[in-house]
C-alpha cells in the first residue's frame, strides 16, 4: 500500500485537496493522507452509505453508474468518487477551493488509485 499512500500524498500536494482517504465499501479505511488523516475513522464508516444513497437515486432515475458526489459545507467541500466497484475516494477540500480544478485533479488521480488497490 506504499504506492497508494504516495499517490494520495501527491493528490494532497496539488493544493486542491486538503485530505483524502480510500475507503472500502465495508467502511474500513484502506489508506489516507493529509491534515486530518488520523481523524477520519468516522468519515470512512459513513462514506459508503452516503455514496450508496446517491447511487440508488441515480439508478432510480436511470442515470447510469455513479462516478462522483459532492457535499458543500460552510468550511469546505467533500467529494466522494467511486474507485472501481469496491472502494471510494473521499476528498476533503479547503474553504474556497476551486471545485472545477479539484474535480479535474481527482479524476486525473483515480486510475492510479484504482491500479494501486
Amino acid at each position: 500500500m506504499a504506492d497508494l499512500r504516495r499517490i494520495l500524498e501527491d493528490l494532497v500536494a496539488t493544493g486542491t485537496v486538503r485530505s483524502c482517504l480510500v475507503v472500502g465499501r465495508d467502511g474500513f479505511i484502506i489508506e489516507s493522507a493529509g491534515d486530518e488523516s488520523g481523524q477520519l475513522e468516522a468519515v470512512g464508516a459513513i462514506a459508503p452509505s452516503s455514496l450508496g444513497a446517491a447511487e440508488v437515486i441515480g439508478l432510480e432515475l436511470a442515470q447510469g453508474p455513479m462516478s462522483q458526489a459532492m457535499f458543500e459545507f460552510e468550511k469546505g467541500a467533500i467529494l466522494m468518487s467511486a474507485v472501481g466497484a469496491d472502494a471510494i475516494l473521499v476528498s476533503i477540500l479547503p474553504p474556497g477551493a476551486n471545485l472545477g480544478k479539484a474535480r479535474y485533479d481527482i479524476r486525473k488521480f483515480l486510475p492510479s488509485i484504482e491500479k494501486a488497490l
